[in-house]
């Protein structure tokens, strides 16, 4: 039987007025839903001024578990897909609807757990991870400038971190009629494994190194508490949000 451990914290951080980060979690409390449906984790981080960055992420993170929780008898990747598609035309629409809003986006990372699989769909620079036996493995790529660099031997982690375009994405929901969502192989889970979802105010300060140290010295509550406070006691320059899962049991 399935059994999942998670928890999750957001902080606006030391220098930020609000909080334009957003999690959502749905796990059902039945067995038999949970074997049906699966679980479904969210992370987003919004961006378009005050209130824009925050309504676009809270937009992401309700679609996001609305419709894969209404599409049980669909395949959990394409499920994904689905709400993603749903939440990128929501955030846009909101924002045509109200001038205020005009601009806003958001970045979007979700980890569906079902029948001895974890699906990943992601858009942007937040983050997902793997943990297993101690060992980390970043599951998403940046949509990024900092992050293309990166992955062409331009820029090392180390330098990604310190540099001024660090920021810049180069996909969000919101930015454009249609979007293409990157959608990795399903993963086989074993007992033991965790997922770290995270908004880049946590990866601007912590390797993975650190990640995976937090996450293996205790539960997840422990490690969420922990990773924020390495962010905020690191500078706190933006808003973090870390969301931790861990597969008691199959």
């Amino acid at each position: 039987m399935l059994v999942l451990d998670h928890a999750t914290l957001s902080d606006r951080g030391r220098v930020r007025q609000n909080n334009e980060d957003a999690s959502g979690v749905f796990v059902p409390e039945g067995a038999g839903e949970l074997a049906d449906r699966g679980a479904v984790f969210v992370v987003a981080d919004g961006m378009g001024g005050h209130r824009g960055g925050e309504i676009a992420s809270r937009i992401a993170v309700r679609t996001v578990v609305a419709f894969y929780t209404a599409n049980s008898d669909e395949n959990r990747s394409d499920a994904l897909a689905r709400a993603f598609r749903e939440a990128n035309k929501t955030i846009i629409e909101e924002s045509v609807a109200d001038s205020t809003l005009f601009g806003m986006g958001t970045t979007c990372t979700a980890l569906a757990i079902h029948r001895g699989l974890a699906y990943v769909a992601h858009v942007g620079d937040s983050r997902a991870y793997q943990v297993r036996d101690g060992n980390i493995v970043q599951v998403t790529h940046d949509h990024s400038i900092v992050g293309e660099m990166v992955r062409s031997g331009i820029l090392t982690d180390e330098d990604a971190r310190n540099h001024p375009k660090r920021n810049v994405i180069t996909k969000s929901l919101g930015a454009q009629d249609e979007i293409a969502t990157d959608l990795p192989e399903a993963l086989p889970l074993v007992p033991g494994d965790s997922f770290v979802l995270c908004s880049d105010g946590l990866t601007a300060y912590a390797t993975d190194a650190d990640i995976a140290a937090a996450v293996t010295s205790g539960s997840p509550a422990e490690a969420c508490k922990k990773l924020v406070k390495l962010a905020n006691d690191s500078g706190g320059r933006d808003n973090v949000t870390v969301l931790i899962v861990t597969v008691r049991s199959i």
